[in-house]
């Protein structure tokens, strides 16, 4: 995970206390306990084993290391089994292009997969006798994967895709919380098997295909996983219903969301799991185990998160680590810790941020949904501009220093639990609207679109590995859940393929520059509406300047403008009406790019003949690895001397 992975002390302190307890053991002559210790260094695959410890690679020995050239392996995602002396591991990695992906890198597209594409109708299923808009409509993983070989997502520069809970969920409907509407399981929030994809959705194979399909264009895959709950068919509930809590309802009388969330209960017929619970624990970490290695899946999304005991995202966190993590792999968990923006001081949302704050750790998630800069922003200066870009600023900043160091939030401006960005935006009183019989959201205006720009232009050039939900690319619109769902229609109209094809501009910079991923954020200038930052980093600085208003100048030090129509002359920029603007340097647009060669690590040299050079962190990174692999050996062969004696 990303904070493990950027430790190094910890995990020396880590495998030292393990190597202490397994020396605390008593065994006897032949009960020796063996210890393999995994790295990648300087190319290879380096495994502390006695014997080969997969023979189905070429390892190679090396006094008490086995070596594995990685250049032998084709680029991609790969899984190697280790075993030696009854130790069994998994070495995680990618090779390649891809091998210096980091987390910050990931520009995200969140599918609710039957609402994407029907990409085989004989596996629709018969009617669940739900509300329409609440029913089955076909979407499946073939649907997304057809989307994942055409291109799509590459063309958007998405690189993770984020589905919607793949868990059979029941056939039939339910009553909605509404007490009146008829609902069915085809979000997948409702599971009833603990290990096994929905036919609905094409089942085991059509999600192998999807993840085989995305490895091979280097585009992570993260799977919705439910932690809080379970429908009342599930076997768990059906042959253990010890394992749940009997509360009450979540939001009436005496049973106050946040006051009982440990065992209220989201609806009637959705047992509320008890974490507390030993067996309850090892079983459901035991599941989420089973669907990363089975489908090879690169992070989770975790739901309802504050509706567990803080023990429970422990509990998952580490296991994961042990399992997926020891090669430097990161299994990427992302939270949903659902709070809000309390008010316009930093000390009126203490609480918001320390309660999404409470699960992120090495031990714990690597990041959240960024629900307070949502409510902040999307609330009160994208939707009905109440508030202005003085505004958008303060808290933009607030999301870099308000949240535990090396957390990799995942900001957004719509999602499958919130009315259509673009309908918010128009605001005609019909964004709220849910059901059929109301008066949903129909096309927006012109004006619609462009103010969109503005919101994406911010999404896709902020720190954080940003998240669009499904449509938001091309301006879909609709109300509050589930017209927030409709089947996406792909067939676009001329002010759509427009919005598509600037998400596609500003998705594909941000993936080709450095700055715009891992780069710190710094204001640099920011009135009523205009918004002009700096995302830098040690190779590279960009200007990102947003104006909602009518044209206007800023002077700047920058010479080049990269993205946008604006006009640079004599370093004043004139700036279009509503535009997004990106500027750099002339001098460092090739370097830039060869940063992207180099990798995460490097950068290039602004003096000379202009031949990339190494900064002096990569000798000493590898250094201290090396000396950590030696530390380790010499501390496992002096246990196993000392143990035969």
């Amino acid at each position: 995970m990303c904070f493990v992975q950027g430790s190094i002390l910890m995990r020396i302190v880590l495998f030292l206390v393990s190597l202490m307890l397994v020396s605390m053991v008593p065994v006897s002559g032949e009960d020796e306990v063996f210890v393999m210790i995994q790295s990648i260094e300087e190319g290879r695959l380096k495994v502390t084993a006695t014997t080969n410890p997969n023979s189905s690679y070429e390892f190679i020995q090396n006094g008490s290391l086995w070596e594995l050239d990685l250049s032998t392996l084709p680029d991609g995602k790969h899984t190697i089994g280790l075993k030696s002396e009854g130790d069994e591991q998994l070495a995680i990695f990618w090779t390649g292009p891809q091998s210096g992906f980091i987390w910050e890198d990931a520009l995200i597209q969140m599918v609710m997969v039957d609402r994407f594409v029907n990409g085989d109708t004989s596996n629709d299923g018969a009617s669940s006798g739900a509300t329409y808009e609440a029913g089955w409509q076909g979407g499946d993983l073939q649907g997304v994967t057809q989307k994942i070989e055409s291109g799509y997502f590459e063309n958007l520069g998405i690189n993770a895709i984020w589905l919607s809970p793949l868990n059979t969920n029941p056939n039939g409907s339910f009553v909605a919380r509404d007490g009146v509407h008829q609902v069915s399981g085809y979000h997948g929030y409702w599971p009833i098997e603990p290990r096994q994809v929905d036919p609905r959705y094409g089942g085991e194979e059509a999600l192998d295909e999807l993840v085989e399909a995305a490895h091979s264009r280097g585009i992570r895959v993260m799977a919705d996983f439910i932690i809080n709950h379970v429908h009342e068919d599930h076997v768990y509930y059906q042959e253990e219903p010890e394992w749940f809590n009997e509360g009450c309802l979540c939001g009436t009388s005496g049973c106050d969301w946040t006051e009982r969330r440990l065992d209220c209960l989201f609806m009637p017929y959705m047992p509320d799991i008890d974490w507390s619970n030993d067996e309850v624990r090892g079983q459901m970490v035991s599941d989420a185990l089973w669907w990363i290695e089975r489908f090879d899946l690169d992070g989770l999304r975790i739901d309802a998160v504050k509706h567990v005991s803080d023990e429970a995202i422990t509990a998952l966190a580490t296991a994961i680590q042990q399992r997926f993590e020891l090669t430097g792999n990161d299994i990427y968990l992302k939270g949903e810790t659902a709070m809000g923006w309390a008010g316009h001081s930093l000390e009126d949302n203490y609480e918001q941020y320390a309660t999404i704050n409470r699960y992120i750790s090495q031990d714990g998630l690597d990041g959240q949904a960024d629900f307070v800069l949502y409510h902040a922003v999307v609330d009160n200066v994208f939707s009905n501009q109440q508030m202005d870009y003085q505004h958008l600023d303060y808290w933009t900043n607030r999301s870099q220093d308000q949240y535990a160091q090396g957390a990799v939030m995942t900001p957004y401006i719509g999602s499958h639990d919130t009315p259509r960005i673009i309908s918010r935006i128009e605001n005609d009183g019909t964004q709220w609207s849910q059901w059929t019989e109301q008066d949903t959201p129909g096309l927006p205006s012109d004006w619609s679109y462009v103010r969109l720009e503005q919101a994406l232009g911010w999404l896709l050039t902020t720190p954080g590995a940003p998240v669009i939900y499904m449509g938001d690319e091309f301006g879909m619109h609709g109300g509050a859940d589930p017209d927030n769902r409709r089947m996406l229609d792909h067939n676009l109209t001329s002010q759509q393929q427009e919005l598509h094809d600037f998400t596609a501009l500003l998705g594909n910079f941000r993936l080709e520059n450095e700055a715009m991923r891992r780069g710190t954020y710094s204001t640099y200038y920011a009135d009523t509406n205009l918004l002009a930052y700096e995302m830098i980093t040690e190779g590279q600085e960009l200007l990102v300047v947003l104006n909602r208003g009518g044209s206007t100048t800023l002077d700047i030090e920058y010479d080049t403008v990269l993205i946008g129509q604006a006009d640079l002359t004599g370093g004043v920029l004139g700036i279009p009406a509503f535009s997004v603007n990106i500027m750099g340097y002339d001098s460092t647009v090739n370097d830039a790019q060869a940063v992207e060669e180099v990798g995460s690590e490097g950068f290039v040299s602004e003096e000379g003949d202009g031949e990339i050079e190494e900064i002096d962190g990569m000798s000493s990174t590898a250094l201290q690895n090396g000396l950590i692999i030696l530390i380790f050996i010499m501390l496992a062969l002096l246990i196993k001397t000392i143990r035969r004696v």
